[in-house]
């Protein structure tokens, strides 16, 4: 028996918003005591209705994430490949910095003052000890420092214009991208 003839709905005619539910769908067998579930087990790990989750078991098994196979009466499910998570999913530090302007903003501040740290003290130091560095003039470095550590402070201040920003929209219960 087809996949598609057990449910009158084929895999094409699926919602893209579904989409978005294969993690559960996936770690549902990532973290079962057995490798194969029946898709009655895997609609009670996840949050969603038991169509939806045949739905998105079909979709797995068309894209060969999943294999399948129906003996008896219950449809086996199993992973076939080895699913690697999301950087973000792996580092929710990273994820926090992705979905967050004021932390963006708060990295590219402390980049560009790392830049500034740099250029400033070697400038100072030529200035001091009276040596032209190679390809670049004295003048040229102290300036690019000194608008190095100006770039930074404005991003710094951005950063925090944007979190509080974020914070007041929060409190007041306005919805703002993030």
């Amino acid at each position: 028996m087809s996949l598609e003839s057990e449910d009158s709905e084929s895999i094409s005619d699926l919602d893209a918003s579904l989409k978005t539910q294969d993690k559960p769908i996936i770690d549902a067998f990532s973290h079962a005591e057995h490798q194969v579930l029946l898709t009655t087990e895997v609609a009670e790990r996840v949050d969603l209705s038991d169509r939806q989750v045949r739905r998105r078991l079909k979709d797995l098994a068309s894209r060969d994430i999943l294999g399948t196979r129906k003996p008896g009466r219950d449809r086996l499910w199993w992973l076939k490949q080895n699913v690697r998570e999301p950087i973000t999913a792996q580092y929710p530090l990273l994820r926090f910095a992705r979905d967050r302007t004021s932390v963006q903003l708060l990295l590219v501040g402390l980049g560009v003052g790392v830049v500034a740290l740099v250029l400033v003290p070697i400038a100072s130091l030529a200035y001091a000890y009276t040596v032209s560095p190679p390809l670049i003039t004295r003048e040229t470095l102290l300036e690019v420092g000194l608008l190095a550590s100006m770039l930074a402070s404005g991003f710094l201040i951005a950063a925090v214009v944007a979190a509080a920003i974020g914070w007041l929209g929060r409190r007041v219960g306005i919805k703002l991208p993030r």
